[in-house]
This record gives structure tokens, sequence and C-alpha cells, in this order.
């Protein structure tokens, strides 16, 4: 059943006359409930519902966005960061009678936003935004930020939540997902290879969910406008944004996709993104980063392929699903494009695989 806010009071909080607007569902993101304002024939803000299951602090969302926005305000002052509305009271959430977390978002005009890149001009636009967004903030004091969700992108916490959901699931959903288990420990050897050199890493501000849908471009759909979604902006490494460029651009079809032969990978698109993400850190990488860097890709599908499957063996308490088999289905969809991957020219030739 949906839930029924009182937007009259949430609006009133943020300033806004309630008899003014309009307010309608927007977007298909996972985790937060999203919402546009309009205002007769324009959309004046986005309004989102925190989601506290998932993001338990929000203020150390609110933190690290506005300490990069200050920071980049300082050293980047042509940048365009957008930034979240305060309350009447200078608060940057309001918290309703039921506890929810809500936020204010002006609405970026004349934008468009694409789920995966339409071609490999916006790709490499979309990598080179990500890398420039990292490299400015490359300077910021690191002490300061916030580990939002702690392990979030720690493929070593992954796989012992893996191992752990293999361990607890009931005999059915066991029997159900064996092929898919057996799968994936098989490719156990790139947690390995993460334990034994994530920590020589430097350790980043990074955006920590840099796909293309994160990014507005102009209206034209050419040029990038700004970058959105800042709740996992923390510390953390390269890895995490070049491995979300790759898994989210290099197959075009829905990570719930179930027919095997529209999962076809876009050769071109490992190299594009790398040079495209590289270029914009050329001042900043260092070499070890930029040899190990495209490790990322894999071990992004992979350390979500050990989500989705745990999720379902653990009857499904994280991922949203529409129907009993659904995170398995998922897992399955990123275990094929684990394994065609590893079979590209670009990554083939990399140390790191066995």
């Amino acid at each position: 059943m949906k839930e029924k806010h009182n937007f009259k009071v949430i609006l009133e909080a943020f300033g806004l006359d309630f008899r003014h607007y309009l307010v309608q569902d927007f977007g298909v993101g996972l985790i937060n409930s999203t919402f546009v304002l309009k205002k007769g024939e324009a959309t004046a803000f986005v309004l989102q519902r925190i989601n506290t299951k998932v993001f338990p602090n929000p203020q150390l969302i609110a933190s690290n966005w506005s300490l990069a926005h200050q920071y980049l305000k300082i050293t980047a002052p042509n940048y365009f960061m957008p930034l979240f509305q305060k309350t009447q009271k200078g608060a940057d959430f309001f918290v309703d009678e039921q506890g929810n977390y809500w936020r204010l978002l002006p609405f970026i005009k004349d934008s468009s936003c694409f789920e995966t890149a339409p071609n490999i001009h916006l790709a490499k636009e979309a990598a080179n935004a990500f890398g420039h967004f990292a490299a400015l903030l490359s300077g910021a004091p690191l002490d300061q930020f916030n580990v939002v969700l702690p392990g979030f992108h720690d493929l070593k916490l992954r796989q012992q939540q893996f191992d752990a959901a293999v361990e607890n699931a009931s005999e059915q959903r066991l029997l159900i997902a064996a092929e898919q288990i057996e799968k994936l420990n098989a490719y156990r050897w790139i947690t390995d290879f993460y334990n034994r050199n994530i920590g020589r890493l430097p350790v980043r501000i990074v955006h920590m969910d840099a796909k293309i849908s994160n990014i507005l471009f102009d209206s034209a759909g050419k040029k990038v406008k700004c970058i959105i979604d800042m709740d996992t902006l923390m510390p953390g490494t390269l890895l995490s944004d070049f491995g979300d460029l790759i898994r989210s651009m290099v197959c075009e079809a829905a990570e719930d996709e179930t027919d095997v032969g529209k999962i076809v990978l876009r050769h071109e698109m490992p190299e594009i993104i790398f040079e495209g993400y590289t270029a914009a850190l050329e001042h900043v990488l260092e070499p070890l980063e930029k040899e190990i860097l495209p490790f990322g890709g894999p071990m992004l599908i992979y350390m979500q392929a050990l989500r989705f499957l745990a999720d379902y063996l653990s009857n499904d308490v994280y991922y949203p699903v529409r129907y009993q088999q659904h995170n398995l289905d998922r897992a399955w969809n990123q275990i094929i494009i684990l394994e065609k991957l590893l079979k590209e020219p670009f990554f083939a030739k990399q140390g790191f695989i066995p």
C-alpha cells in the first residue's frame, strides 16, 4: 500500500506555499522516494525522502555534500555542484512526525538524463565528468569527510556477507541458486586480488555511485551540466567509480534482464571509459592507480552479483523485488556480464586475471 505524506507540512517547512505546487512521483530509484514539485507548467523543485534503512544517519550525507560544495566553491568556483536547500529553521532536512527525513533540491532546468549511454561520445563524457569530479576533490580534507556507509564497496566484507548468506539460507533457496553460487565461487580470485592490493591504493573522495544516470546533460543531450546524487560521496578508491562506470555502461540491457540474448557487451566501451576517466585525472593519478584501475570493472560487477545473490538467499531484505526470484535473476545477469567482460580484449590483457 502506498504511503501517504503530509506534503503541506513538508513544503511549509521549506518555506513553500503548498497551494502553489503540484506534487508528483518522479524517477525509478531503488532506494530513496523522489517527487517533483510543479508550479504551473514548470518544475521547480525535487523533493526526496531518504531511506533511513539504507542511510541510518542522513546527516552524514548532508555534511559530506556541504563540505565538498564549500571546498569546490573556493578551489573551483566555476564548477557547478547543486546543493540541497535548508529548511526555514536552517536544518539540512525536515523530519516529519513519522521520523521520515526530507530534503529539497532545486530542479535543474533544460537538462536530460540517460539510464545507459546511448553512444560512445556520451560514455566518454560521463567517464570524464566523474574523473574531473574526483580530480577536483583530490585536495579536499579527507579526515573531515564521513564514511556514510561503512564497507559499502569493501569486497572483502561483501564476500563474507555472501558466505554468511549461503551458510544461513534455506535449503529451498540454496537448491534454486546452486548454479549461481557455484559460478560466483569460481570467481573468488577477484576478492583475493582485491585483498592483496586495496591497501596499496590512495584513499580519495569519490562519488561511489558513478553511473550515467547520475549525470545531468544539457537539453540536447550532448554536454554535461552537473553530477547529481551525492548520497554515497565519501572516502574510497578510484576503483569504485571506474567500476560503476563500466558496470552501468558496458551493457545496454537492464540489470534484471533475463533474456541472455539481450545481455550483450559493447566492445568499444571499456577502452572509451578508461580513456575518458583517466584523461581527467592525468595530473592526479599515481602509477599504481592507473595500472590497477581496470580491475574496478570486474570487481564492481562481481561485487554486485554477490550482493544480489546474498539478498536472494537472505529472503530479499535489502533490494525491492517485484517477484520471488527477482534478485536471483539480477545476480545471474551480473554473472553473465562478468563472464563476458573478462573475455574482452581490454580486460583479458590485464595482469589481474589468473
